[in-house]
């Protein structure tokens, strides 16, 4: 038996069951979507034991969250002096606090709400190439989800999440990427997207690309350039680095003195399951490196060699860093 194809399956099938899990705790869930869940619950055993697993891992979260914030009180108060005691003792229960959400956090998952209207998607660990009506090819990288619509004037597609690569048809019609911070009009190209949170990120390959905020600033990027934009505006225009910037399109990740905050956030993205840091202080060390994104196991055991954090794997989805 291929255990590869074993392991791939079961990444799938929990990739699965989060987003049935997380939909079905959505207040606006319609009758149909939960006569589909009943329906896909009793098409195979499995589907119901691995909802019990999501279920169990939620109750496995509270005491690892409450330890991490003794650990932080204890670790304080050997610092503290009488009269700061009180003002710190503070400060490291909001830490605490803090940890214990962020390991909450991971139950939202990521955006329900955009799969469920995407027309093209990809989960957790997966990458998919596809040709659309008017002979685009998009590349989707891990946990991406996109709406597509052609018609003839126009040519849009809007980003709802995570990230994808565009080699755009020749076409008289336009081709404009929708994303929450603006957009990006391409002027016959070849060139990724990512969204990140409020941000996102536009990295030319080839020909030249538009990019103009919500509020109307606007910059032109031509082959080997690349820009970070938001709502409120756009950064300056800089040398892209393509092997680094689009890494994910030969399955790999690549980190130059990241912190360690932003790389489990990208690990999160090509993996099933989540990655939670307990441990605020650890958030901000540096990590430099080339990771497979098909192999995440090896990227946190290269986190605890090279940064000495510590990694509990309190099951196949869920690792907690300290």
């Amino acid at each position: 038996m291929d255990e590869s194809r074993d392991l791939n399956r079961d990444d799938e099938l929990f990739a699965e069951a989060n987003r049935w899990f997380f939909r079905m705790q959505a207040e606006d869930a319609t009758a149909a979507e939960r006569a589909a869940f009943a329906r896909w619950l009793a098409a195979d055993p499995r589907h119901a034991r691995v909802i019990g697993e999501i279920e169990t891992l939620l109750g496995a979260l509270q005491d690892p969250a409450k330890a991490s914030h003794r650990a932080a009180q204890a670790r304080q108060d050997l610092r503290s002096s009488p009269a700061g005691g009180g003002r710190r003792t503070m400060r490291w229960l909001a830490a605490g606090l803090a940890a214990a959400l962020a390991l909450f956090a991971y139950v939202q998952g990521p955006v329900q709400l955009a799969r469920w209207n995407a027309d093209l998607l990809t989960v957790a660990g997966e990458r998919a190439s596809r040709r659309l009506a008017d002979g685009t090819t998009v590349e989707l990288s891990s946990d991406t989800a996109l709406k597509v619509e052609i018609s003839e004037t126009q040519r849009r597609i809007t980003l709802l999440r995570g990230e994808a690569f565009f080699e755009v048809a020749r076409d008289p019609r336009p081709l404009v990427i929708q994303t929450e911070a603006g957009e990006v009009r391409d002027i016959g190209t070849g060139f990724g997207v990512a969204s990140a949170g409020a941000e996102v990120f536009v990295t030319v390959e080839s020909g030249i690309v538009d990019v103009a905020s919500r509020h109307g600033e606007t910059a032109r990027l031509t082959a080997g350039q690349r820009v970070a934009f938001d709502s409120a505006g756009i950064a300056p225009v800089t040398k892209a680095d393509l092997d680094g910037d689009l890494a994910w399109r030969r399955g790999q990740v690549v980190f130059r003195q990241q912190r360690l905050a932003d790389v489990v956030a990208i690990l999160n993205r090509h993996r099933a399951g989540r990655i939670v840091i307990v441990n605020p202080w650890i958030r901000d060390l540096r990590v430099s490196g080339s990771f497979d994104i098909d192999r995440s196991a090896s990227a946190i055991e290269a986190l605890e060699t090279v940064l000495g954090v510590s990694a509990t794997r309190l099951s196949p989805y869920l690792v907690m860093l300290r």
